[in-house]
């Protein structure tokens, strides 16, 4: 029986983004939980998007998550934070993943975007580590299908190692490429946010403007 597709839901078009008729169209997926969104995630955006020409960033919340759920909220909080967070942001977009593994999400948005749209999926180095070292049954075979559709954008911070060297990667190194985060945002991270709110302590340097009075206006992450 075949794998069933992929589910899309567009939350928010980018004002300014890709659209039908652009030359050499160039996108950039930006795929997590977000629990929550962080200054860190929003730099690395900006960043790319700069640094590699890109017209659009893309946002992606998996409704299903192929690694681990995060009990502290619903799809639905995290979504209403990412709105807050990306409003401001006109080659932003948002949307929503039933599946949250790259080759699903990049099948799922392909019909939304111009043909011939290159895509760049924008990661940290430790998720990185783990999808190009994942005991897949042909390895091979499974690095070819993905390097086919995109290329890598890899967050590097401050004291981080580089990705390690492997043989099966020798062939896709071009298509690996390596992005240093600002310094100010390369410690934040959403696990902080987290703790400093059932601290008590305050968050408004981590997170995107007006995202703090919408945590706690929904009184999430107290527990």
């Amino acid at each position: 029986m075949a794998a069933p597709q992929p589910d899309w839901h567009w939350v928010r078009r980018a004002p300014e983004g890709l659209r039908p008729g652009d030359l050499r169209p160039r996108l950039g997926v930006l795929g997590g939980t977000f629990n929550p969104v962080t200054r860190a995630h929003l730099a690395l955006a900006q960043s790319a998007l700069r640094e590699f020409s890109l017209g659009e960033i893309l946002f992606v919340l998996p409704g299903q998550l192929p690694h681990r759920a995060p009990e502290e909220t619903t799809l639905e909080e995290r979504l209403a934070l990412l709105e807050v967070a990306l409003a401001a942001h006109h080659r932003f977009s948002l949307a929503v993943c039933s599946h949250g593994l790259f080759l699903d999400i990049v099948v799922a948005l392909a019909p939304h975007y111009p043909a011939g749209t290159k895509v760049f999926f924008l990661t940290g180095g430790d998720a990185a580590e783990r999808i190009l070292g994942w005991d897949y049954a042909d390895p091979e075979k499974a690095l070819a299908e993905m390097f086919a559709r995109f290329d890598l954008i890899v967050a590097e911070r401050a004291g981080q190692p580089a990705l390690p060297p492997a043989a099966r990667l020798a062939a896709f190194r071009s298509q690996i490429h390596t992005l240093r985060l600002p310094a100010d945002v390369q410690q934040i991270s959403a696990t902080e946010v987290r703790e400093r709110l059932r601290a008590g302590q305050p968050i408004e340097e981590l997170v995107p403007p007006g995202l703090a009075d919408a945590i706690r206006a929904r009184g999430l992450y107290r527990v």
